[in-house]
């Protein structure tokens, strides 16, 4: 199945741009930055997650993901997967 780049990249971490350093710019600047923080309050919601396509390198119990299922395939191609730490820790798909 293919998909556009607006399918991969929702992003869900936020750090501020740099401030303007004109007071006119002010109002721009913080309604682009409160936009940027709304997107993302939307993506974690919404359980929207990005596609990723290498292996976390520190898995934790219960961590989800979305593998891209080409350069990280964690057993069943594309899909989600979520990080189950028991006797034989493994991503398994769901």
């Amino acid at each position: 199945m293919a998909y556009s780049p607006k399918d991969v990249k929702s992003v869900n971490r936020w750090s501020p741009n740099p401030a303007p350093v004109s007071p006119e710019q002010l109002p721009d600047y913080l309604f682009n930055e409160l936009n940027r923080v709304g997107d993302i309050i939307f993506n974690i919601d919404t359980l929207r997650l990005e596609q990723t396509n290498v292996e976390p390198s520190k898995a934790r119990d219960g961590d989800i993901r979305y593998a891209d299922g080409t350069n990280w395939n964690p057993g069943s191609g594309r899909g989600i997967y979520v990080y189950i730490d028991d006797a034989s820790p493994a991503w398994e798909k769901l």
